[in-house]
C-alpha cells in the first residue's frame, strides 16, 4: 500500500539544466509558439517539480531513518479490521528479533504492561499479555493469550487461545493478526518491507455512545501509537547493530 520510498532517489540535474533561471526563460521559447503551448509545457514543468518534491521528501526521510507508515481501521458491527504497514531501512535479522521479543515489548510499546512466553514448541509459541486500552476517558484492562506460529524472518501468525481459568478471562471475543515481513533494498542498504492484519472482537462492547462515535479512531489512535513505537524500536537496535559493524 506504501510506496518504497527508502529505496528512491532524487535525479541529479547536469549544471546547465540547474543553472537555467526564470529571467532567461525566453530564450527557449520560439516566437512562434502559442500562449496555449506555453502553458501547457508550464503545467508540465510545475507537475514535474512537483513529483520531484515528493520525492525528496522520501529521500529525505529515509536518510534520517524514519519509517512512512500507513494506518487503516475498519469496524463492522462489533469486529473490527486492522491493517499497518510501513517501509523500513533495516535487516530483516533486526525486524524480526525485535518482533518477537515478547518479553521486552512492555519496556517499548505503549499499553503493554506485561507479556511473558507461557509454553514454546519450537515455532510454536502461546503467550500472554496483559495491558489497557484508552478510549476517551475510559482505561479498559487488556488480557489475552494468543496462539502463535513463527515462519522464521517472514511471518508471524497469532490467534486467540483459550483462556487457562475463566472462560470470560479474555478481553476479545475473537482475535487473529499477522506480520509479514518482506526484505529488500541493497546488501550495503537493507530493507524490510513490514505489513500488519488483524481481525478482532471485543468480549464486551463498547458503551453504545462511544462504540460507534469513537471505536474506530481510538483503535486506529491506539494501533498507531504501539505500531509506531515499534518501528522506533526496530530503528534504534538497527542503528546500535550498524554501531557494533560498521563494515
Amino acid at each position: 500500500m506504501i510506496p518504497l520510498p527508502f529505496l528512491m532517489r532524487t535525479h541529479s540535474f547536469s549544471e546547465d539544466c540547474t543553472a537555467i533561471r526564470s529571467g532567461s526563460m525566453a530564450a527557449f521559447w520560439p516566437s512562434r509558439v502559442s500562449a496555449g503551448a506555453r502553458q501547457r509545457t508550464q503545467r508540465v514543468r510545475r507537475a514535474a517539480a512537483v513529483g520531484l518534491l515528493a520525492s525528496a521528501i522520501c529521500s529525505t526521510a529515509a536518510a534520517q531513518g524514519r519509517a512512512l507508515v500507513q494506518i487503516e481501521v475498519r469496524r463492522d458491527g462489533e469486529a473490527y479490521s486492522v491493517r499497518a504497514s510501513a517501509q523500513l531501512a533495516a535487516e530483516a535479522r533486526v525486524v524480526w528479533e525485535t518482533l518477537t521479543d515478547y518479553e521486552r515489548l512492555r519496556d517499548f510499546v505503549p499499553g503493554v504492561t506485561r507479556a511473558r512466553v507461557l509454553e514454546r514448541d519450537g515455532n510454536r509459541l502461546t503467550i500472554e499479555q496483559s495491558g489497557v486500552f484508552t478510549v476517551l476517558f475510559f482505561d479498559l484492562p487488556v488480557q489475552v493469550r494468543l496462539n502463535v506460529q513463527h515462519l522464521p524472518c517472514t511471518t508471524i501468525l497469532a490467534s486467540l487461545a483459550p483462556p487457562l481459568e475463566r472462560a470470560d478471562d479474555s478481553t476479545l471475543r475473537s482475535f487473529k493478526g499477522r506480520y509479514t515481513l518482506t526484505p529488500g533494498g541493497l546488501p550495503q542498504r537493507p530493507a524490510v518491507r513490514l505489513e500488519y492484519d488483524a481481525q478482532f472482537e471485543l468480549a464486551a462492547p463498547l458503551p453504545p455512545l462511544i462504540g460507534p462515535l469513537f471505536g474506530v479512531s481510538a483503535v486506529r489512535q491506539t494501533m498507531r501509537q504501539q505500531f509506531e513505537a515499534m518501528l522506533r524500536e526496530i530503528e534504534r537496535r538497527q542503528v546500535a547493530a550498524a554501531a557494533e559493524n560498521p563494515g
